[in-house]
């Protein structure tokens, strides 16, 4: 028996059907018949990128007004100098975490503070403890394995095994060490730009222009440093004769203990460093995918 697919009536054969007469081989279903053919469409626009095309900026215009209203304002601070010396405590503070942390990191106790006697910021270092050390090796293994399923993240703490070892067995942390008070400015400015252009971090419309604030200050801040030691001999003077001399401040021992240039070289390579934040923030919303 076979059951008829228009009228459902059973009747023997398999040709046709004896009430309707519609042929088996050529009956369609006319529900079927009117679906259109599956074509593939045009995936929905996704803010900040081009089907097949290249990638733009995803930047909404609070993230522009916060990252060039951020610029205006700390231009504007840098002429005041109650604002400059407000924005400047912040400075110190970023600049002396950037020594701690740096100093935690290859085993030396370290506590940021404000200099009360000479002003600015110091770091109390102690004595360094190999435990630390063997911690910071341990936690980046257990990372490197943990995350091998991401290979960006993996493949970062592989590479920060590779330069530990080296820097830990030679002076050469002395100099990253060193290096990260003002590293840690641009480090924090980078983070800042990132914030003020996305939102991300953040839990009100107002935190954005201020990190764009935070972050341009110790950008503008830093290069106008920068370039007074690299153009004025009045200003090198006075900074190496900071904390009651003897060239204790961080540039003057890079260049005079360590690299073995004038104080002017290093702090050009300072000024330069000092464009990189704004564009490693464009280059992050760049690169977003979500």
């Amino acid at each position: 028996m076979t059951t008829c697919p228009k009228c459902g009536f059973e009747c023997e054969g398999a040709g046709e059907c004896a009430r309707c007469g519609v042929v088996y081989a050529r009956w369609r279903v006319p529900a079927l018949e009117a679906i259109p053919p599956v074509v593939e469409a045009d995936a929905p626009a996704v803010v900040g990128y081009q089907r097949g095309g290249p990638r733009e900026l995803r930047v909404d215009r609070l993230g522009w007004a916060a990252f060039g209203g951020g610029l205006a304002a700390a231009v504007v601070a840098l002429q005041f100098p109650l604002a400059e010396a407000a924005l400047s405590g912040m400075k110190i503070l970023v600049h002396e975490m950037g020594h701690a942390a740096f100093g935690w990191l290859f085993g030396y106790p370290s506590i940021p503070a404000f200099d009360f006697s000479y002003g600015g910021g110091v770091t109390l270092q102690h004595e360094r403890s190999a435990l630390f050390s063997a911690l910071a090796v341990g936690a980046a293994a257990y990372g490197a394995y943990a995350l091998r399923a991401n290979s960006v993240l993996r493949n970062t703490l592989v590479a920060f095994l590779a330069l530990y070892a080296p820097l830990a067995l030679t002076r050469g942390h002395e100099v990253v060490i060193l290096a990260m008070g003002h590293g840690g400015e641009l480090c924090f400015a980078s983070l800042a730009f990132h914030r003020a252009l996305s939102g991300r971090g953040c839990t009100l419309a107002a935190e954005r222009p201020l990190y764009g604030l935070l972050g341009w200050f110790l950008v503008l801040s830093g290069a106008v440093f920068a370039w007074q030691l690299r153009t004025s001999a009045f200003h090198r003077e006075v900074y190496e004769a900071a904390k009651g001399g003897g060239h204790w401040m961080d540039f003057s021992r890079l260049a005079e203990e360590f690299l073995l240039v004038p104080l002017e070289s290093v702090a050009s390579g300072f000024l330069v460093l000092c464009l990189a934040p704004p564009l490693i923030a464009l280059a992050l919303q760049r690169s977003r995918r979500d």
